[in-house]
């Protein structure tokens, strides 16, 4: 798949009637590693893309990637028939991005920002999170809800109060006119 590919559409819940990918989940649930690694191959590109546009860093990126896919392979039987595989991973993987901005909070409070990703680190956790996922992934609003187990209307008013930080933080200060 390449760079710009949504993958949205992308989605192997089960209650999408996939047989393979019910396969592979079945023998995941079992603990089949090879199973899984399988339905990770399926969803790398995508965790390592939202991982990076969060982070900035490969590092950093990488330590997310690892610990969300560790979580989910601890966590496989616990996978809800009725929640596809592509939500139940960007759950695990939110946690992390959340948990990964609260810890660096202080490194990303910086003022005098000038590019949209300096910009974006200033926000609280999640709601750089649910930006990033709504306009840098390109995920519709209804499934950024399912992600965070909550309403569309409250995503809309995440995303409404991020945007209003950013464009207040990207204004030049009127004090600074003579």
């Amino acid at each position: 798949m390449t760079q710009g590919t949504s993958f949205e559409g992308f989605s192997f819940g089960l209650h999408q009637g996939d047989s393979h990918c019910s396969q592979l989940i079945a023998a995941a649930r079992r603990g089949d590693a090879a199973a899984f690694q399988e339905l990770v191959h399926c969803y790398d590109a995508v965790v390592m893309r939202v991982a990076l546009a969060l982070t900035g860093s490969e590092d950093s990126a990488q330590e997310i990637y690892f610990r969300a896919f560790r979580d989910a392979f601890a966590s496989v039987t616990k996978l809800d028939f009725d929640t596809s595989v592509f939500v139940w991973l960007h759950r695990i993987l939110v946690k992390h991005c959340i948990d990964y901005c609260r810890r660096n909070q202080g490194y990303f409070a910086r003022s005098g920002s000038e590019s949209l990703a300096e910009l974006l680190r200033t926000l609280p956790p999640t709601e750089r999170v649910v930006f990033l996922l709504k306009h840098s992934q390109g995920l519709k609003i209804r499934t950024v809800a399912e992600i965070f187990r909550c309403s569309p209307e409250h995503i809309t008013s995440v995303l409404q109060h991020a945007t209003i930080r950013l464009r207040a933080r990207s204004k030049p200060s009127f004090h600074q006119v003579t």
